[in-house]
């Protein structure tokens, strides 16, 4: 019976001292694998008309943010009270972008709390747009795609970062060193295109640093984009104020629909069957028991280097569960 064995049956002996590692495998709890089941429950969440926009609500991304360790974690998890200020603020940018989209003529809004600080509870329901659906919470089916589907008009991510290896602030790449698609380099927006623009869905309007707004204009091309800060290291950056922030976010989203309505902005395709090729984080790859059980999913096979891979598919939404099966494997300790 699926999701309903005991972890303790899958867990190895341990010593005196150890900490039990979970090896529950991701097929075995129910909402991390059922990303088909996802996309039909959100349809029908969702009325047919109008004009419909999916926000990605990350954070590193937010004006002000700088530091991982104390501003984009709770304090349960070892961050500090600052957190909730920057909840708050995540909050506001989504709220800024909804009001805009709005005025630029969407209808209906879907918001992916796509953070995993509070393990995807960050943005504040009783703040948000009364008018939005708030998808929260892990585990979730493709964390930061969770029930995308061709119903969705525009994909959006606001408070998003740079890509893994970039001078940008707190840049990475889900648990990647490095990740691309038939050779062409993506960051989790890119990816999020990747997914969205199978289904026809363009991608609108990205905001974050100098740095993630450059490399992702480059990569899905003439997007709205909104730069909320010059990042001087992967920690120090000159930001703007939030209040000056909010005010581009508008403009920018309501800009992004009147061009999505005109067509103007067009999805990110690529040619199928896709070639994927991606690279565990140094620290996850030199895990013997994460880099064996990454190994084992999506078809995927070794390749150049130790935490090296490559695999082969014509489903893009396959690739995001094979990513959040990678996600829901190096999150255990």
């Amino acid at each position: 019976m699926r999701g309903l064995l005991s972890a303790a049956l899958l867990l190895p002996v341990v010593l005196p001292g150890q900490v039990a590692r979970d090896t529950t495998p991701p097929d075995r709890v129910f909402g991390v694998t059922e990303w088909q089941l996802a996309r039909q429950k959100l349809e029908a969440e969702m009325t047919p008309d109008g004009f419909t926009v999916y926000i990605i609500a990350d954070m590193e991304g937010l004006a002000g943010a700088v530091r991982n360790a104390t501003e984009m974690r709770p304090e349960y998890r070892g961050g500090e009270p600052a957190h909730e200020r920057f909840r708050e603020e995540l909050t506001d940018e989504v709220n800024a972008v909804i009001a805009g989209a709005r005025a630029g003529g969407a209808t209906q809004f879907v918001v992916n709390d796509g953070h995993g600080g509070t393990l995807f509870r960050n943005v504040l329901p009783d703040r948000l747009d009364p008018e939005a659906l708030l998808i929260r919470g892990y585990p979730k089916p493709i964390v930061m795609s969770t029930g995308l589907n061709p119903m969705v008009d525009g994909l959006m991510i606001v408070g998003a970062h740079a890509n893994a290896g970039s001078p940008g602030i707190i840049a990475h790449n889900f648990a990647f060193d490095s990740f691309t698609v038939n050779g062409v380099a993506l960051n989790e927006a890119g990816i999020a295109a990747f997914i969205g623009g199978e289904m026809g869905v363009p991608f609108l309007l990205a905001s974050g640093d100098d740095v993630l707004t450059a490399e992702t204009a480059a990569m899905l091309g003439p997007i709205e984009t909104v730069t909320v800060k010059t990042a001087f290291s992967g920690s120090a950056a000159a930001v703007l104020p939030p209040a000056r922030v909010h005010r581009m976010l508008h403009d920018a989203a309501e800009r992004a629909v009147r061009r999505a309505r005109a067509g103007e902005l067009k999805p990110l395709t690529f040619a199928a069957p896709y070639r994927v090729r991606l690279c565990l984080r140094r620290g996850y790859a030199r895990d013997e028991w994460v880099r064996t059980t990454v190994g084992t999913f999506g078809g995927m096979t070794p390749d150049g280097a130790e935490g090296c891979f490559a695999m082969t598919t014509s489903s893009a939404e396959a690739v995001g569960n094979v990513l959040n099966e990678i996600e829901w494997t190096v999150l255990k300790p």
